[in-house]
């Protein structure tokens, strides 16, 4: 009950800021089709814990559409979980009138290693800021759907390459 919620309030604020948005290009964007591997804090539910390390990256296949490879464990190989995420996103232009905050929404595969395991779909969505040409803050949530769905979030920083 208390994971539905969260990943219902979660849902509904990125659905609201991302109609909030505007769509049109800005003269000043900075381009989507950047490249970064980065890492930062993991949040969420992670078998007993609820904070551990992501690993985070962004892959660009296409106009506004990357692929973001990412993993979230909290290093608890026992007892604890190691998610494996695996979205295809659509990336917005840039919401700024400096180019710098890029908004991005996405689906695909998860992979938990909690108990047996659990394999199924994933909704993502999340901001990028570019700091500079080579580095890029980051902030995701991820509804992981298998068994008890359950929502994790990373914060992180990227090297842009």
């Amino acid at each position: 009950m208390k994971t539905r919620l969260i990943a219902a309030i979660a849902l509904g604020l990125t659905a609201a800021s991302m109609a909030a948005l505007p769509m049109a290009a800005s003269a000043q964007e900075k381009t989507t089709d950047y490249n970064y591997v980065g890492a930062g804090v993991g949040l969420g539910n992670l078998g007993p814990s609820d904070v551990g390390l992501a690993i985070n990256s962004k892959i660009t296949v296409g106009d506004n559409v990357s692929v973001r490879p990412g993993l979230i464990t909290d290093f608890n190989f026992n007892t604890g979980e190691t998610l494996f995420l695996l979205p295809v996103t659509y990336d917005f232009n840039a919401v700024t009138d400096n180019g710098r905050l890029l908004p991005f929404v996405g689906a695909g595969v998860s992979v938990s290693t909690e108990g047996a395991g659990a394999v199924g779909p994933l909704v993502s969505g999340g901001i990028d800021y570019r700091i500079n040409d080579r580095l890029v803050a980051n902030g995701t949530v991820q509804w992981s759907i298998f068994g008890n769905s359950q929502v994790n979030g990373s914060i992180g920083l990227g090297y842009v390459f």
